[in-house]
């Protein structure tokens, strides 16, 4: 299967209602003859250059722009771009069509002129043939795809070509994730793509220019950053202690406690921070206060232990690993944190 984008670069009024109808077309009616799309589909250079020197007296480059169009093959996705917007479509026929043949007697232009036929062109109602000579059958797969919301830099720019169309098998992966984020409606936004390309390095920061205390701060001053009305680190060792929570953030305003396991490590971390903060939060459960308490472990770590997530999920424990809360914070402005640290 081969990428292409293929422009509707005139004759739009009647290009665009065929394209509706489930054909793609091209101009070069001049050479609307079975004999051009078999010269094509033999690789026949020769041939098909000497019809340009015959007919117009010169061979010029947007020739290539037909042969491209002749030479896709059925399964080929084209890129049909449009104002604003693109579609996708796919090649379903076995071979170029003759512009006549896509011809119906209930075919319309854009402002609802019929339009008749004399064989080989597709006839205006004023008697003028349109200069469209070739199609190919597609199925549109989508049509009227934001090109802002979904449209990567690559491929943006590649839609602003001026030729007629081009192979762009080198978009392919922009092709699909752009298709992928369509039918998920996960439009590209600045702030998320940005975020997701710092999170490493930020991770990578914190986990060799921080220690333990200094993480416990930085999760302080995460809360702070985020609205937390109290911050707190518990007394270690303390008498009747039952648990263990390294930081303790207080939301007054919701009446909210988030009770905080800190872990400075790398690789998988196991289940002994998930049953700490657990049962600090059991033991604090039992002051009716009014306040809504729930447990968090952040870690540095990539990943949990099985035991430890299965622990979290039938005790409602949150847990976040390294990746995640670099994101947090790059969500929270790690500048301002600088206040509190």
């Amino acid at each position: 299967m081969n990428y292409w984008l293929h422009r509707i670069s005139h004759v739009a009024e009647l290009s665009y209602p065929l394209l509706d109808r489930g054909y793609l077309t091209i101009g070069f009616s001049d050479f609307s003859y079975k004999e051009m799309i078999d010269c094509v589909l033999e690789d026949d250079w020769a041939y098909f250059n000497q019809q340009f020197q015959d007919f117009w007296g010169r061979i010029p480059r947007p020739r290539y722009s037909l042969w491209n169009f002749l030479k896709m093959s059925k399964g080929d996705l084209v890129i049909v771009p449009s104002q604003g917007t693109f579609a996708v479509c796919e090649i379903i026929d076995q071979r170029p069509l003759l512009i006549a043949e896509t011809f119906s007697e209930d075919l319309k232009s854009w402002d609802g002129k019929p339009i008749s036929t004399n064989g080989i062109h597709l006839i205006s109602p004023h008697g003028n043939a349109f200069d469209l000579g070739f199609a190919r059958k597609v199925k549109i797969l989508y049509k009227q795809i934001p090109r802002d919301k979904f449209a990567d830099a690559q491929l943006t720019a590649r839609m602003k070509i001026r030729q007629t169309n081009a192979a762009i098998n080198d978009l392919k992966t922009s092709i699909e994730t752009s298709i992928e984020n369509f039918i998920a409606n996960k439009p590209i936004h600045l702030h998320a793509l940005i975020i997701d390309k710092t999170a490493n390095f930020v991770l990578d920061t914190i986990q060799n220019e921080l220690n333990p205390d200094k993480f416990e701060k930085l999760i302080q001053a995460y809360f702070k950053t985020i609205g937390a009305t109290e911050v707190a680190i518990p007394a270690k060792n303390g008498r009747n202690k039952e648990g263990d929570a390294d930081i303790v953030a207080v939301f007054e305003p919701i009446k909210l406690i988030i009770y905080t396991q800190a872990k400075f490590q790398k690789g998988q971390i196991n289940e002994w921070g998930t049953n700490q903060i657990l049962d600090y939060k059991t033991n604090q459960e039992s002051i009716a206060d009014g306040y809504n308490k729930v447990a968090w472990v952040i870690t540095t770590a990539n990943t949990f232990n099985e035991r430890a997530e299965n622990l979290a999920k039938e005790n409602e424990v949150q847990l976040i690993n390294g990746l995640e809360f670099s994101k947090m914070l790059l969500n929270a402005g790690i500048r301002s944190m600088d206040t509190f640290l």
